[in-house]
């Protein structure tokens, strides 16, 4: 297990402005390496099943490459476009993000597994028509997504920066990015508020804010690992 601080729960905040700083050096590299991994996805998604399998081996190879990145813009360096394509030529990374990759759809296959089987059981009311109840149910699933989603976030926040820069496996990533969420569980739960918050507002800009927010939550997720491991 690696050694990690303990950090306040208002820590998280300054993470989005190390991240904002990271984005803010270097705009133009940023979003065109975000685009440049939005069209990829958006291609993939239209091959089916293959198409999303193969969308989630490599993200964490293009999200490595951000990372790769964001670190050389924290460290005064200058970011190129190509970054984001760095970890497919990096032979000592590339297979444990890889790897991490297919751990990560295996559990959230098994995630909306649950999700979809506590929904199911919610609605397997017999013979009950009473429309009271509905509000009831779409709350309880509600709240079982939430806490699975939330799970997922404390699984994988710092997996692929734990691969990157301490060379861990995919297992042991993702078991110190757990530890570091639950030890730091304040600081993460504000961290994903502020996220969901800045979702929505991207999403309400036709997916354009996006642009931004990959970039900017890829720099935070950074500075939160130097803060809580490095």
């Amino acid at each position: 297990m690696a050694n990690l601080r303990v950090v306040g729960a208002g820590d998280s905040i300054s993470w989005y402005k190390g991240g904002w700083k990271i984005f803010s050096a270097d705009i133009a590299n940023w979003v065109l390496m975000t685009l440049i991994f939005g069209v990829i996805a958006i291609v993939l998604s239209f091959i089916p099943f293959l198409g999303a399998l193969a969308l989630n081996l490599i993200a964490p190879l293009f999200i490595g490459g951000m990372l790769y990145a964001a670190q050389k813009a924290d460290q005064g360096q200058a970011t190129d476009i190509m970054d984001i394509f760095s970890m497919f030529k990096d032979e000592q990374r590339r297979t444990p993000l890889v790897i991490l990759g297919l751990v990560m759809l295996g559990l959230s296959f098994v995630m909306m597994m649950i999700v979809g089987g506590a929904m199911f059981a919610s609605v397997d009311l017999g013979s009950t028509t009473d429309v009271a109840v509905m509000p009831s149910i779409g709350m309880g699933w509600l709240l079982i997504a939430m806490l699975v989603g939330m799970l997922s976030a404390m699984l994988f926040l710092f997996a692929i920066p734990l691969v990157m820069f301490q060379k861990m496996s995919a297992v042991d990533a993702i078991k110190n990015s757990f530890m570091a969420c639950v030890k730091n569980f304040p600081a993460f739960l504000i961290f994903m508020v502020i996220y969901t918050l800045l979702a929505i507002v991207a999403a309400i800009t036709f997916g354009l804010g996006f642009l931004v927010l990959l970039p900017v939550m890829v720099g935070a997720v950074y500075i939160g690992y130097k803060h809580i491991f490095a």
